[in-house]
């Protein structure tokens, strides 16, 4: 269904405005003087049942104001809050009092967030830093929070501390030199599981269009080439030309990916989402413009064209190498991204979602699942959303992310973390699926983001040759045609432009079916001689679709189905329930024959080892221990059949958790012939498993190997996150001065798939 947005809030009559004579005292903002005329009023708002009323009063072109809010504030929070602009402070004058008052409070609640001190509970101490905090309730920096923030806004609000805060997130390795890009702590054990740290690159070319510090430009093209050779070393996939990883930002993995990679996260690490692909795309032509050299981006940009554009929307990712398929989903982050970095489908916001109060960041929902990614908006979303919306020339998308952003504020005096996408709730109660689970005031993307919304999307200013350059659209009701913006000391006026009057996608809500994805069915695989049967099974109503390496062999299937191919391959098989929204697709089952003959395994006790030691412990024999640079295993093997294999190892890493660390293991594996010529290299990955009891299964490394030939397989160290001096301090294992990228090795597979 398409239809035109319409807002859903509007402003009343003001109270009276009258002018008064007082006296003025000094105060912060630069109010002064004597005996002065002061203007003050009072207008209120409603939005649904609850109303927002703005006092303010103003002096030679300041403004100090007051919002009210009935709206129920999030963790017993006050329902009025006082603040003042500053001389030196950006300044809007829309022609509408709300308007003006919420980026006021941008603007303030960016400088509450400028510290000279942030800590963490997962890092010692404390970090002299004048820096941005990413929120009231997050005293620290995140490398993909401050990139976005200064994308959106901070790189000109206050060129000195964005800068400041994405050098924090430059590191050199523990007793190396070179810098890198931090990853965060995250999945499985943070890089190569998200590899989203490239997001850093977005923040610091918006810094180096306002500034000509030699350091840091200096600073930002030896993190750029460093990350981009590594990640080209451990993640980059040659075979279709993108990149590994998770989604940025959408990076709690229940909330948006299939209920079973909650604890199988190396297929995670092996997916490839669209957004962290595009921000890949961004850094390395950043590094291009810096440079001069060549370093792929336009092969990537097109490879990203073609395997996430699905004819009328972008998917979010694209499962694992055993079925690589493109979900269903959608997210709204990668959508704008798309539009604004590769700009070959515009149309693609046409079609997302809206309800009345703005657009989820994910498309389907997940049934049974809290409110914080999933089933909510994120007010910095909605900002790349709106710059998007402006670049595809769509106003009714841009109307609905600003009424969205306006909304959100108001009510809650403050620029929230997310908000739960039906009603525009800081907090929905909902059982155990209440939410959002965690939800900050001033969160600073939030907070650019609305700065960015009127100064990039409504003024549309951009830093050109050093320069501010002007191309303004008037908007909607929040926007007057006399409106004036001041930064930098120049005044900046609306115009007359207007974007195309455009389309919108309005949710349906009158079904649960049309906001929820289908559940993940479960499923079972048997075979007996060439024939492989699936068996699917759903506690909802819905027929189920099958798919074989990442191919759709089946659809309308009522329960199972017997794959009609009996030839050589090694299928491997998954299954979506389809409802009004297919569900994620359930965990690919793989046929190795009817007694696993297409599976060899080579265990330990015939591995060659420097380095580790020898164990039975954790149920198996397996070298434990081992990692260190010097550390070497050497495997010799014969492979049954010619053809395509995966290489994988069993392993086990009780190092920490699924959620979260530094210390997903990653080691390189060189394959040589029995003349010493190398076939293959590359790399694989070991997550964090939560506990060394547990053994899980590595990525994979794809070679093609003769039958009757012997190969040698010598596996090496790699390369993560707890090798940089930023984990240092880090209070959990990867911390301290050396790196920790050990693993227990059990054994090693030749996964034979055709």
């Amino acid at each position: 269904m398409v239809i035109f947005f319409l807002a859903a809030c509007h402003q009343t009559s003001p109270n009276k405005t009258f002018d008064s004579t007082e006296d003025i005292e000094m105060n912060d903002s630069g109010i002064s003087g004597d005996t002065a005329i002061m203007t003050t009023s009072e207008t209120t708002w409603t939005f649904e049942s609850d109303t927002v009323t703005v006092h303010h009063q103003e002096y030679q072109g300041l403004r100090e104001y007051r919002i009210v809010s009935t709206h129920p504030q999030r963790d017993g929070a006050s329902n009025e809050r006082t603040y003042r602009e500053e001389q030196g402070d950006p300044i809007l004058r829309s022609g509408n009092l709300l308007t003006d008052a919420l980026f006021a409070l941008a603007v303030t609640e960016a400088r509450d967030n400028a510290v000279s001190q942030i800590q963490d509970g997962a890092f010692q101490g404390v970090e002299d830093c004048e820096c941005y905090r990413t929120g009231a309730l997050w005293n620290w920096v995140w490398t993909r929070d401050i990139a976005y923030a200064s994308e959106l806004s901070l790189a000109w609000l206050d060129t000195d501390r964005a800068k400041n805060s994405l050098l924090f997130k430059l590191s050199e390795p523990k007793g190396g030199s070179g810098l890198h890009i931090v990853q965060d702590t995250g999945t499985g054990g943070s890089w190569p599981v998200s590899t989203d740290r490239v997001t850093w690159a977005r923040g610091a070319m918006a810094v180096l269009k306002h500034t000509d510090d030699p350091y840091f430009r200096q600073s930002v093209i030896e993190a750029f080439q460093n990350t981009a050779a590594l990640d080209r070393e451990f993640v980059f996939d040659s075979s279709d030309g993108l990149y590994f990883g998770e989604t940025s930002f959408l990076d709690w993995r229940e909330q948006t990916y299939p209920s079973w990679t909650e604890g199988d996260t190396v297929h995670i690490g092996m997916t490839k989402s669209l957004s962290t692909n595009l921000n890949h795309l961004f850094m390395l032509r950043s590094l291009e413009t810096l440079t001069g050299e060549e370093h792929g981006a336009s092969d990537l940009a097109t490879a990203i064209d073609e395997h996430f554009w699905q004819g009328s929307y972008y998917s979010s990712y694209i499962l694992s190498p055993l079925n690589p398929m493109p979900v269903y989903q959608q997210d709204l982050l990668a959508t704008s991204l798309a539009i604004l970095d590769l700009g070959t489908h515009p149309e693609a916001l046409n079609q997302y979602p809206h309800t009345a109060v703005g657009a989820p960041v994910i498309h389907p929902q997940q049934q049974l699942t809290p409110i914080y990614h999933n089933r909510a908006i994120w007010p910095f979303v909605s900002s790349y959303a709106l710059l998007a919306a402006r670049k595809a020339d769509n106003a009714a998308v841009f109307t609905a992310q600003l009424d969205s952003l306006v909304r959100a504020a108001a009510l809650n005096i403050s620029h929230m973390e997310n908000l739960e996408f039906q009603e525009g709730l800081n907090w929905k109660e909902d059982g155990d699926y209440s939410g959002p689970v965690v939800n900050s005031k001033a969160q600073l993307w939030s907070v650019a983001g609305f700065l960015g919304a009127v100064v990039h999307g409504v003024f549309g200013l951009e830093r050109i040759d050093g320069q501010w350059q002007s191309d303004p659209v008037i908007p909607n009701q929040w926007f007057e045609s006399n409106a004036v913006l001041t930064i930098d000391g120049i005044d900046f006026s609306i115009g007359d432009r207007r974007l195309s009057e455009g389309t919108i996608e309005m949710l349906d809500e009158s079904s649960w079916t049309n906001v929820y994805a289908a559940r993940t069915p479960e499923v079972s695989l048997s075979s007996q001689g060439n024939n492989t049967s699936i068996l699917a099974t759903s506690t909802e109503d819905v027929t189920f679709s099958v798919f074989k390496d990442g191919q759709l062999v089946a659809d309308n299937v009522l329960g199972e189905w017997t794959d009609p191919d009996e030839s050589s391959r090694s299928g491997c098989y998954s299954v979506v329930a389809n409802l009004t929204h297919d569900s994620p697709p359930s965990q690919p089952l793989c046929w190795w024959g009817n007694n696993y003959e297409r599976i060899q395994n080579y265990y330990v006790e015939s591995f060659s080892v420097t380095g580790g030691s020898y164990s039975l412990n954790h149920g198996r024999a397996h070298y434990e221990n081992w990692g260190a640079p010097e550390h070497r295993m050497t495997i010799a093997v014969n492979p049954s059949y010619t053809g395509r294999y995966n290489i994988q190892l069993v392993y086990g890493n009780g190092s920490g958790g699924f959620d979260t660390g530094v210390t997903a293991a990653v080691k390189r594996i060189q394959v040589q012939d029995s003349n010493g010529v190398e076939v293959v290299s590359g790399s694989v990955m070991m997550p964090q498993l939560g506990s060394w009891e547990r053994w899980g299964d590595s990525s994979f490394l794809s070679v093609h190997l003769q039958a009757g030939e012997s190969y040698v397989v010598e596996i090496t160290d790699g390369w993560n996150m707890s090798y940089l001096e930023h984990y240092r301090t880090y209070n959990s294992t990867g911390g301290g001065s050396e790196p920790y990228n050990y693993v227990n090795i059990a054994s090693l597979k030749l996964l034979f798939m055709e």
